[in-house]
């Protein structure tokens, strides 16, 4: 009886399975393409980023002025942590174009598994900058009761 059991929850199992047609192919295709497009736009805006932060750094040291500098370190900061999503976006458009294109699971695993860290990446980061708004307010607030 209990093998029956297991039989039948086989066959369930085998007929709930998830199947890519055609149609999601191309949509996920479409999709890897657009992702690499904003990948290496994304890129080139962070490398433009970057240089920026190391001339408002380099100025400020030789200025010696302190908010400078931090401002230069924090725009440094910023520009090295925007690389992560480039990279996430990258590694989708590559894996899921390569598993879909020869039928590897791996591959295509990979890719989904970039995006899902894409997605986790963008949510803990409007969770910080949120956190960091909610804290400027409030510093600007006890700022302005003290003035």
């Amino acid at each position: 009886m209990m093998q029956m059991d297991t039989l039948d929850q086989n066959i369930e199992l085998e007929s709930d399975k998830l199947k890519i047609n055609n149609s999601i192919r191309e949509n996920l295709l479409t999709t890897a393409k657009w992702a690499r497009f904003l990948a290496i736009i994304g890129f080139v805006f962070t490398g433009i980023f970057g240089l920026f932060s190391l001339v408002i750094l380099i100025s400020a040291l030789a200025s010696g002025v302190p908010l400078l500098i931090g401002m230069g370190l924090g725009y440094m900061i910023i520009s090295v942590v925007m690389i992560f999503p480039g990279l996430y976006l990258i590694r989708f458009a590559a894996s899921t174009e390569k598993g879909l294109g020869s039928n590897k699971q791996g591959e295509f695993d990979y890719g989904i598994q970039n995006l899902k860290s894409l997605f986790k990446f963008v949510g803990i980061y409007t969770i910080v900058m949120i956190g960091l708004y909610i804290l400027i307010f409030l510093m600007a607030g006890s700022v302005n009761a003290l003035v």
